[in-house]
């Protein structure tokens, strides 16, 4: 059986590459297995991907389910990154940050 170990790491700043990083890939998995399933039920006539307010039916719905899903994603990120980076700057300003960190041994 492993056991878990659990520190305590305190930080100054945190580099917005990171925050962008894990905002991209906690955003992009659900949304992109969301886009796929809206992808596939429009490839079967269901009303759910729309290119230029027309809706998108047959095998072309996938790829424009995706396409769309990843456009979400990428604009989402960049405005919920650009937003935390800013109120972690700020925090940053009067505290410290404290990362709780588990690792497995």
């Amino acid at each position: 059986m492993s056991k878990e170990e659990m520190s305590t790491i305190e930080i100054k700043r945190v580099k917005a590459s990171s925050i962008y990083r894990l905002l991209l890939i906690g955003l992009g998995i659900p949304l992109g297995i969301l886009s796929f399933i809206y992808g596939v039920l429009g490839c079967f006539g269901y009303d759910t991907v729309a290119w230029n307010n027309e809706p998108v039916h047959g095998l072309l719905a996938l790829p424009v389910g995706l396409l769309t899903g990843l456009v979400v994603t990428v604009i989402i990120t960049f405005v919920m990154g650009s937003l935390a980076c800013l109120g972690l700057w700020i925090y940053s300003r009067f505290r410290r940050l404290e990362i709780k960190v588990i690792s497995n041994d």
